[in-house]
Parts: C-alpha cells; structure tokens; sequence
C-alpha cells in the first residue's frame, strides 16, 4: 500500500512510546507500601495473586466493562477493601495513588523527536486501551486526538474503535497510519477496517504466523520517520 494517501498517523501508547512493565510493577509497589501504611488489614488479608483473583471474578460478572482498565482496578480495590473492613469509597484516594505512579512514564528517546518532525507534516492522534494521562506524561500537546477504551466504550481490536478515531479526524481510514507494538491490536486491528500498518517491534519479538505481516515493521520512531520520509 502507498503512504501517499496517509493524513494522519495514530499511535498506541504503552509499549510503543514508552516501556510500560517496569512502570507498573514500580506503582504496584508503591501502592501495596501506600495500603500497608493506610489500610494494612488489606495486604495482610490478600496477597497480591488474591487481588488478581477478585478481578479475575469482576470480569467474569462484568464482562462489559472488560474495557475500561480504571473501573476494573478501582473497583477490585473498593472489594478488597469492603472484606476487610474498610470503606468503600478509599478505593478513589487507592486508585490515584497508583495512577500517579502509573503516569511516571519515559518515553523511549526516539519519541519526542520524532513526534516533533512528524507534526510539521501530519496530523498525530493515539489509541490505547490503557488509561494514561498524556497530560500528566507530557506528551498531550504533540496529538490533535487522543482516544481511550474506557471513554469509547469499546477496545482493540474491536473494529468501532479504529472507527471512531477515523470519526474524530474527520478522515477516512486510508488516510490513517496506524503505528504500535501489539500485531492483535495495532495492525491487525486497525488493517480490519482499511488503515495501514506499522508493527513496532523495539526488541527481537517473532511476528505471530498465523497472522499476516503488517504493512511496514520499523525498530522505533526514527524508523517511522525514515519510512515517511517523503511527505516531511
């Protein structure tokens, strides 16, 4: 497929402008010190697997908020601290506790620079199924949109996603890059209702087979700025 006909080039956010696991595992810390020091009858009475396990339940009574990753952590937490004898309403105070952390993103360093040298000539958007605050992060001002799964009411791969991101840059999906690291949801995806595709793939990943490749496959955003060359 040409890139002539691309507009606007939409990003996915974890993992592909920055490395999320070692950020999670870093609030997850900083949240279980947080409740040891407010709620300590909480992680005495669950460990973190236990926790996984009253989500894991959550999701099984409410699939249709399988979605929205906010209502499931804040909710788990209002459970866990319900059983233990805790208010309900401490999971809103645990819940931004652990979204500041969460929001303590770096950004891989081809980020910023390239995110600079494409807006001259594109219009930028993201999509994510995960909650970040790019305003927090820093990022916000280098996108026109900025979708989230929790305020779509859908998730990627699900086609009305991509849908609604063509709907909020008033273009067709032709005319949209989409650009990220999962083949499920950032190329698979967004190919299902006719956008290209850019697999970012920052380490040394196998492409699944049973999947087709996608339309470029770049190492970081340099990558995406050489590929499009052309157009700056």
């Amino acid at each position: 497929m040409s890139l002539s006909a691309v507009r606007a080039i939409c990003f996915d956010l974890d993992n592909t402008l920055w490395d999320i696991e070692p950020v999670l595992l870093r609030a997850e810390r900083i949240l279980t010190d947080w409740l040891r020091a407010r709620y300590p009858k909480i992680p005495e009475r669950f460990s973190p697997a236990e926790i996984m396990e009253v989500r894991e339940s959550l999701l099984r009574e409410r699939p249709d908020q399988a979605h929205d990753f906010t209502f499931l952590r804040r909710e788990t937490l209002a459970r866990v601290a319900e059983a233990a004898g805790y208010d309900r309403a401490m999971a809103h105070e645990a819940f931004a506790t652990w979204h500041t952390a969460r929001n303590q993103c770096v950004p891989f360093a081809d980020v910023i620079p390239a995110l600079e040298t494409l807006r001259a000539a594109f219009r930028l958007a993201t999509l994510s199924n995960g909650n970040a605050d790019l305003g927090t992060i820093g990022l916000a001002h280098h996108f026109e949109v900025s979708l989230h799964a929790a305020a779509l009411g859908c998730a990627k791969p699900a086609p009305e996603a991509y849908s609604a991101l063509a709907a909020a840059l008033t273009l067709r999906p032709a005319e949209i890059l989409f650009v990220g690291d999962d083949p499920h949801a950032d190329v698979a995806g967004p190919r299902s209702v006719g956008m290209q595709t850019v697999w970012v793939n920052r380490g040394a990943s196998e492409w699944p087979a049973d999947f087709a490749p996608a339309d470029h496959v770049i190492a970081g955003l340099d990558g995406l700025v050489s590929l499009v060359h052309a157009k700056l």
